[in-house]
């Protein structure tokens, strides 16, 4: 499922994973400039559309903060 949300992007899926069982796939992706700001995967049974849920408060909570996604502390 891809979702739009304030000027960022959503993506999570569920897929297989190398080992035959069940992975959730997320991502986190700033529109303006591609910025990835989040990527991982998990073992869960958590539904894809309470994970995207899940990621729009993630960047809501980010977005409050002076430094969203640690930004000014990378090193590129």
């Amino acid at each position: 499922m891809k979702v739009e949300c304030k000027g960022f992007d959503i993506e999570v899926t569920r897929e297989r994973s190398c080992g035959g069982w069940s992975q959730l796939y997320f991502s986190i992706f700033r529109k303006s400039d591609g910025f990835e700001c989040l990527s991982s995967f998990e073992d869960s049974q958590e539904k894809v559309s309470d994970k995207v849920k899940e990621l729009k408060e993630c960047i809501d909570n980010e977005l409050k903060l002076s430094n969203p996604w640690n930004e000014e502390d990378l090193p590129f």
